[in-house]
C-alpha cells in the first residue's frame, strides 16, 4: 500500500525527533555524572558558605549519593529506551546511504548540504536521497510511529 510521501515524511520525522530526545536526555544525563565525578575528585571536601577557609563540611557522602543516583537515572532511562535507540541506529546508521542521510539530518541536525559532504554528494543529491530514505524507514520503523503520528494514515 502506497501512503502520501507528506505523511510518511511526517511519520518519519516525528520517530527520529523522538530518537534525538532519547540521545539529548542520555547526553545529558553523563554530563551530569562526569561533572559530579569531577566534584567527588576534589576529595569531598566543600569550601561553599564558610568564611574563613576552613571546610564547611565533609561533602563525599552526599557526593557519591548524588553520583549513585545520577548513575541510576542513567540506568534506567538506558533500560527503558535502548531498545528504540539501537534499533533506530541500525536501521539508519547501516550500510544504506539513503537511510544514513536521513540520520544525518534528522537526528545529528546536519544541514543538506553537510549531510552531502559527509557522504560524498552534493546538498541537492543528499535532499534526492533522504527523500528514498525517508520512504525505506517508513517501512522498516516500529508500526506504532506509522500509526499514532497521524491517527488513520494506514487505512
Amino acid at each position: 500500500m502506497s501512503h502520501d510521501f507528506e505523511i510518511v515524511k511526517y511519520c518519519v520525522t516525528d520517530y527520529l525527533s523522538y530518537i534525538r530526545s532519547i540521545e539529548a536526555t542520555m547526553r545529558a544525563i553523563e554530563s551530569d555524572i562526569a561533572y559530579q565525578n569531577a566534584r567527588l575528585n576534589l576529595m569531598g571536601i566543600s569550601y561553599e558558605g564558610c568564611g574563613g577557609g576552613s571546610s564547611n563540611k565533609d561533602a563525599l557522602p552526599d557526593g557519591v549519593a548524588k553520583l549513585m543516583e545520577l548513575r541510576e537515572k542513567w540506568s534506567d532511562e538506558y533500560a527503558h529506551c535502548a531498545d528504540d535507540l539501537e534499533r533506530a541506529r541500525e536501521l539508519c546508521k547501516s550500510s544504506n546511504l539513503n537511510r544514513r542521510i536521513v540520520w544525518l539530518h534528522f537526528v545529528d541536525k546536519l544541514t543538506w548540504d553537510a549531510a552531502g559532504r559527509e557522504v560524498g554528494y552534493s546538498g541537492v543529491q543528499a535532499r534526492r536521497l533522504a527523500e528514498r530514505g525517508i520512504v525505506e524507514l517508513y517501512y522498516m520503523m516500529p508500526e506504532e510511529w506509522r500509526r499514532d503520528p497521524i491517527p488513520n494514515a494506514e487505512t
